[in-house]
C-alpha cells in the first residue's frame, strides 16, 4: 500500500477492492493446494512417489482450471465485480478494473504456484518454498514495484505488474524444481 498511497485515494480504494476479489479467486487454491500437500505427505510416507508427484501435477492443473474460469469472468465482468464494493464510484472501478485485468496474468500462474508450492511443504520440503517466496516477494516484486511505479510511464499500474512478474517468478522456480523430483527424496 506505502507505493499506492502517492497515486491518490482513488488508487488506494482501488487496490483494496482489487485485493478483496484477489483473495475470492486465490482462496479455492489455497484449499487444493493443501489437500496436495497432505496427499503428498502420505504418498511419500507410503513410498508412492510418482502418485505424489501426479497428485501434484494434478492439483496444479484444478488449481490453474479454476483461476482460468475466474481469469474470464473477471474479464467480462471486471466492473460489475468492483461495483459491489465500490458502490458506483467511476474512478475506483476504473482503476480498479485496469488492476484486475492486469493481475488475470497473475491468477493463471496463481493456481499452480499455490498447489505445487504447498505439495513441497507437504513433502516436508519448506526452504525452496520460503527462498522462493521471499526472493520472488522482496526481490522481485517490491524492488519492481518501486521502479516500475516510479521510474516508468506506467504509474499506479507498475505496481500491478510488478506483483504478476513475482508470481511469475515463483511459478517458473516452482515448476522447475517440483520437475527436478528433488522433493521426492526429501526424509521428514
Amino acid at each position: 500500500v506505502r507505493f499506492i498511497i502517492p497515486f491518490g485515494t482513488f488508487a488506494v480504494a482501488a487496490h483494496s477492492v482489487a485485493q478483496r476479489i484477489d483473495q475470492l479467486v486465490q482462496m479455492p487454491c489455497g484449499g487444493i493446494g493443501t489437500a496436495a500437500g497432505i496427499l503428498a505427505g502420505q504418498n511419500l510416507g507410503a513410498g508412492k512417489s510418482e502418485r505424489a508427484a501426479r497428485g501434484g501435477w494434478l492439483a496444479a492443473g484444478l488449481a490453474t482450471c479454476w483461476t482460468v474460469a475466474a481469469s474470464i469472468l473477471i474479464w467480462f465482468g471486471a466492473e460489475q465485480f468492483i461495483n459491489f464494493y465500490a458502490n458506483g464510484n467511476a474512478d475506483v472501478v476504473e482503476i480498479a478494473s485496469t488492476f484486475l485485468k492486469i493481475q488475470i496474468l497473475g491468477y493463471i500462474l496463481w493456481g499452480g504456484v499455490i498447489a505445487l508450492s504447498m505439495c513441497l511443504n507437504g513433502a516436508g520440503d519448506t526452504v525452496i518454498t520460503m527462498v522462493t517466496n521471499l526472493t520472488a516477494m522482496w526481490g522481485v516484486a517490491i524492488t519492481l514495484a518501486f521502479v516500475l511505479s516510479n521510474y516508468t510511464d506506467l504509474g499506479v499500474n507498475g505496481i500491478r505488474w510488478a506483483m504478476v512478474i513475482g508470481i511469475a517468478a515463483r511459478a517458473i522456480i516452482y515448476t522447475a524444481y517440483f520437475k527436478s523430483g528433488r522433493w521426492q527424496r526429501k526424509r521428514v
